[in-house]
């Protein structure tokens, strides 16, 4: 009987180390390029995509807060993702193709904040 109940305590153990794992998230802030309003709305759609629990842009510091979980998505498929939508984050740059498709609002590289 006392094996029976050490192996249950066992399974449930484990079970549970593994749910933890598989719900483990890491919350990091870094800089994104933006201007205005729309901007903020399009930094924050862009990540609204699996792995990604949340994503909140300060436009005011140009500060990206995003939350996410790294066994589904990479903090460099974050920056990726960004820089198609066509948005400088702290490590990358995007192409001038990709910058070329901002609305002429959210042109970043040449205008100041409105």
């Amino acid at each position: 009987m006392k094996k029976f109940f050490i192996l249950a305590i066992s399974i449930v153990l484990m079970q549970n180390l593994a749910f933890a794992q598989t719900k483990k998230v890491e919350t990091t802030s870094f800089w994104v390029a933006g201007v205005c309003g729309r901007c903020e709305s399009v930094i924050e759609s862009t990540l609204d995509t699996k792995g990604v629990v949340s994503a909140d842009y300060d436009l005011e510091k140009e500060t990206l807060t995003i939350t996410y979980k790294p066994g589904k998505i990479s903090i460099e498929e974050v920056h990726r993702l960004l820089n198609e939508a066509g948005y400088d984050t702290a490590t990358s740059k995007c192409s001038d193709e990709q910058y070329a498709r901002v609305h002429h609002c959210c042109r970043y590289r040449e205008m100041e904040k409105h």
